[in-house]
């Protein structure tokens, strides 16, 4: 370790790597484009990520209740598994339930005047007695509800739908038409308020129903089909003890679970089980990779340029470690201009493709972390790479 210290720092009173960078411009610029853009590329990839997995759970986290019931093997409520709805006489006999909740989902089309077309939005339906959910702008709407056929309108659904959500607000019911009916003919639903959770990668929006509106407008048997159970408990009642008692009883025909499973099995859904985190995957190896390579090439100019020079220093004593810290020095001169470049112009992406997808994508220090490690990794593989060339160079050949 005393000959890594010394080498530190020596290399950094006689910072060689960074001068001869400012020596070779063109292949100093060419790498600082090449990092920037890969990892710009990294970036996105974990913005993307991020986007994804966040909203497939806003809902999740909105759910009130200590306890859900879900499909036995639950996975992802965009799978449209449902729960029986006669596990809720299981439900009932468990003295430590004090009352529960059916919520029920799906998806629809939905358009009105001030939309060329009909637009693809997720539906859920409530108890506007006991609601399952607590998500903002519902609980001073659900009176509104307990009339059939009126809805409630997400208000940050992607802008596709118009002006519907300060329609929804103007105090007046404004029609709007869903699926249709028997004959062809598309129903007659009124938007009277808003609530808030947002869209996901599927889904543009969404509306709020009553269960009485869900059986009108999609058949009676739609009551029985609840996507999941949420289960508040009585005062006192231990919740790991309570969930147990319920999936011994429940025999496979549903599954009890926390609200903090529940949102990460939508995760472990979407990550492992779809397309979506193997593409984010690759991407990020991708990037890494790339940046890697520009870094190389500005490595590799100026050992090939400056040969004779480390001959000489080679020569002098200088080393193994002495030549990996300079080496790392024009890696670091590189990657951290690329670094703060790319960061600054992520925050732009960001910004822009959050306005037109509402689907919460912003830098946070996870976005940070991982591409200041994946940085890390460009300097020191790239590096490692380098100095085996510069190695090799033999203080003979300067008397040939």
């Amino acid at each position: 370790m005393a000959a890594v210290r010394a080498a530190a720092r020596t290399s950094t009173t006689m910072p060689l790597g960074a001068q001869q960078l400012k020596r070779q411009r063109t292949s100093t610029l060419l790498s600082l484009g090449g990092v920037t853009a890969s990892l710009l590329v990294i970036f996105a990839q974990l913005g993307i990520e991020r986007a994804v997995y966040e909203s497939s759970v806003r809902l999740h986290r909105m759910v009130s209740g200590d306890l859900i019931i879900v499909p036995y093997g639950f996975k992802s409520m965009q799978l449209h598994a449902e729960v029986p709805v006669a596990v809720t006489d299981i439900i009932a006999t468990n003295p430590s339930v004090s009352s529960y909740s059916p919520f029920w989902f799906g998806v629809m089309s939905l358009q009105h005047a001030g939309m060329p077309t009909s637009r693809r939005l997720a539906w859920y339906a409530i108890d506007p007695e006991k609601p399952a959910v607590d998500v903002p702008g519902l609980k001073e709407n659900l009176h509104k509800l307990r009339e059939t056929r009126r809805i409630l309108f997400d208000r940050d659904s992607r802008p596709y739908f118009g002006d519907l959500a300060g329609e929804a607000n103007s105090g007046s019911e404004y029609t709007v038409l869903g699926p249709p009916d028997n004959r062809g003919l598309l129903r007659q639903l009124f938007a009277v308020g808003t609530f808030a959770v947002g869209p996901n990668v599927l889904n543009d929006g969404a509306i709020m129903m009553s269960q009485e509106t869900m059986a009108e407008v999609f058949g009676n048997w739609w009551s029985d089909r609840p996507a999941f159970i949420s289960i508040h408990l009585a005062p006192g009642a231990d919740v790991n003890t309570v969930r147990q008692q319920l999936n011994r009883t429940l025999v496979g025909r549903g599954e009890a679970i926390d609200k903090r499973e529940f949102e990460a099995r939508e995760r472990v859904y979407w990550s492992r089980e779809t397309p979506v985190g193997y593409i984010t995957d690759l991407g990020f190896v991708m990037g890494v990779m790339i940046g890697m390579v520009f870094i190389y090439y500005a490595q590799y100019q100026i050992i090939r340029f400056y040969l004779p020079e480390y001959a000489i220093l080679k020569s002098l004593g200088y080393d193994w470690w002495f030549f990996l810290f300079m080496i790392g020095q024009i890696g670091a001169a590189i990657i951290t201009p690329a670094f703060v470049l790319s960061f600054a112009l992520a925050r732009l992406v960001y910004g822009i493709t959050e306005a037109a997808m509402h689907l919460g994508m912003s830098m946070g220090l996870r976005e940070m972390t991982v591409a200041l490690v994946a940085c890390v990794i460009m300097t020191v593989v790239s590096s490692l790479f380098a100095i085996r060339r510069l190695w090799k160079v033999d203080p003979i050949m300067l008397f040939e």
